[in-house]
Parts: structure tokens; C-alpha cells; sequence
């Protein structure tokens, strides 16, 4: 599940009535504006927080995917009346809140700014946003704050459910039935013929999640073995790093998703492939999970610029600076 931020100061009226959200695909000129091609992402059950005049005034619950729509009659006049007819919408069913200002907030978003995102360096909306999907950061923050105002029980149960499903992506990769799964695969891998690339792009498995009822992406216990073993049980960052011994005599090591699995909207292909595992010691690995951004930096570049050409074959085209963005 994803949280998304809605900036709709000119259109709030008519999208709240009708019951939606929508969006050119492209600007008056035809150049790719980030707000409207970020509608694509959206997904049936995503939380979509709306913003309109300087509060989030309501929490959005998606009813449908983004689908192709042309531009609704209600945007025919005005500042939306010279927008392109082609365009992204998505169904959404709107929850009445109690608002939050946004300039009451400004002091924090503004320490804890993340360039290119909604909000400037001033913690103010960035002009000519429209539909932003917020950093998990942002979002545990806002969902928060939203939730301390509110007192009905539905909406409570609606912001709860978005912050499980954050903190969820964000806190950890593999649960501890996985954990298991995984260690009883590498104690049994002294006789394994170690791996190669797997070179594919498939579509990204999902369930889910028995805490939330979202969609969230499935990790593949074997594939995290595979890594282990691939990388001979080394960290891939510092090979002399110091490390203890499983049973099998095999040093220890974790698995690690270079790119957060959590992304996994973002890409057209899973990102539970080989080509996107790292084996990591358990102190770069918890530094990566935990640590200053500054410390992880070394580590995620050494790896980033191992794994470029590799991740392109699967399709994961991706920039160190965006790469460095999943880990602020």
C-alpha cells in the first residue's frame, strides 16, 4: 500500500463531488510534469491525503486503479479549461477529516526536507503539484499528526491502516517465518551449485497483507539464499567484515533488497530478482536499515555501481541519486 499527497486548491470542489481524482497525462506544452505521471502509480487501496488551501481536508481511500479517462465534464471552464483531454483518473472514496494545517507543520517538514517532493525548503506545497507519492517519512509524520485530531472511529481505522502499512515497508524486509525460511535454505546450501544472473523481468508477485487487507509485494525466501550463496556468504560492501559461523560452517550473512522492495510500484518488474539482492554482514546491513544517511552512502554507492549493468538487463533502470533517495 502507498500514500499518496494530492494538491487540489483549484479542483477540490468538483473532484470531491464526483468522486475522483484526474490529470492531464501531459502539461499544456506537452512536456511530463512528475504530478501527473505519478497518478499512474496509484492503486486500488492506496491512501490519498488531499490538500486544499493550505490543509489536508480529507483522506481519499482509492476505489479503482489509475485508468486512462478523458478530461470529466466538470473541468471545462477556468484554469483547467485549456488542459488536455487525455488523462489519468482513479475512483476514489472520500472520508471527511478533521483538517491539519499544513503551516503548523512547516517547522518539521522544513528540518526533515526531501528534495522532490511536495513540500519546499520551506515547508510550504511546492507550486504546480498535483499528485505526489510521499516518502515514508512524510507519511508516518502526517498520518500522525491527521490522526491526532480526528474521533471518528471510521477515519481512525482508515489512518491506522495506512501507518501499519507504512511502518510495515519501512521497518522490515523479511518477517521471522521468513527469516527462518531463509536460514533452514542456506544451512542446507553447502552442496548447491552456486547461482548466476537470472537476466529475467517478470511482473512483481503481491499478496495480502493479514494486518491491513493492502497489497503488498512477496519476497521469495529462496532467491534471498541464492544471494547468500552467490556472494560466496560475504558482504558485498567489505569482504573482510567481521562475521560468525552458521552450523554449516558458512559465515553469516543477510539478504538485502537494493532497491526497497517497497518500491516496487515505481518499476514495470519485480524487484524480488537476484540481480536486486545483496549479501550483506548484519552491521552494514542494520546501518542501511538504521543509520545516518551520511554512513550509507559509501556502502550504497559501492553497490549501486556493481549492480548498474545488471539491474538494467532486469530492467530496473535506476540513478544512484534516486537510489540514495529510497534511503534518506
Amino acid at each position: 500500500m502507498a500514500v499518496f499527497y494530492v494538491v487540489q486548491s483549484k479542483t477540490y470542489k468538483e473532484e470531491r463531488a464526483g468522486g475522483y481524482v484526474w490529470s492531464p497525462k501531459v502539461a499544456r506544452n506537452g512536456a511530463s510534469i512528475p504530478g501527473y505521471t505519478t497518478m499512474s502509480q496509484i492503486r486500488k487501496g492506496d491512501t490519498i491525503l488531499n490538500h486544499c488551501n493550505g490543509s489536508i481536508i480529507s483522506v481519499g481511500i482509492a476505489a479503482t486503479d489509475c485508468y486512462d479517462s478523458s478530461k470529466p465534464a466538470a473541468f471545462t471552464t477556468g484554469v483547467s479549461g485549456g488542459w488536455s483531454t487525455d488523462g489519468y483518473k482513479v475512483n476514489v472514496d472520500y472520508l471527511d477529516v478533521n483538517p491539519i494545517k499544513i503551516n503548523d507543520h512547516s517547522k518539521w517538514i522544513t528540518t526533515h526536507h526531501k528534495t522532490g517532493g511536495v513540500f519546499n525548503v520551506n515547508g510550504a506545497v511546492s507550486q504546480g503539484k498535483y499528485m505526489n507519492h510521499l516518502q515514508d517519512e512524510y507519511a508516518i509524520y502526517l498520518l500522525t499528526a491527521l490522526k491526532k485530531k480526528q474521533t471518528d472511529a471510521k477515519v481512525l481505522g482508515v489512518i491506522d491502516d495506512a501507518l501499519n502499512s507504512v511502518i510495515e515497508d519501512k521497518e522490515s524486509e523479511y518477517n521471522d517465518f521468513e527469516r527462518e525460511a531463509i536460514n533452514e535454505l542456506v544451512e542446507k546450501s553447502a552442496s548447491i551449485v552456486k547461482p548466476t544472473w537470472s537476466g529475467v523481468r517478470e511482473k512483481q508477485d503481491t499478496t495480502t497483507s493479514s494486518a491491513t487487507g493492502r497489497e503488498k509485494p512477496v519476497r521469495n525466501p529462496n532467491r534471498a539464499a541464492d544471494a547468500l550463496l552467490k556472494a560466496d556468504f560475504l558482504c558485498e560492501y567489505e569482504p573482510a567484515d567481521r562475521t560468525f559461523l552458521r552450523k554449516n560452517g558458512k559465515p553469516y550473512t543477510e539478504p538485502h533488497h537494493l532497491i526497497p522492495i517497497c518500491k516496487y510500484r515505481e518499476f514495470p518488474y519485480s524487484l524480488d530478482v537476484l540481480e536486486n539482492m545483496v549479501s550483506l554482514c548484519s552491521h552494514c546491513h542494520n546501518l542501511l536499515h538504521y543509520g545516518k544517511f551520511e554512513d550509507k552512502i559509501p556502502i550504497l554507492t559501492k553497490i549501486y555501481n556493481d549492480r548498474k549493468p545488471a539491474l538494467d538487463v532486469c530492467g530496473l533502470t535506476i540513478t544512484l541519486d534516486q537510489l540514495l533517495s529510497y534511503y534518506k
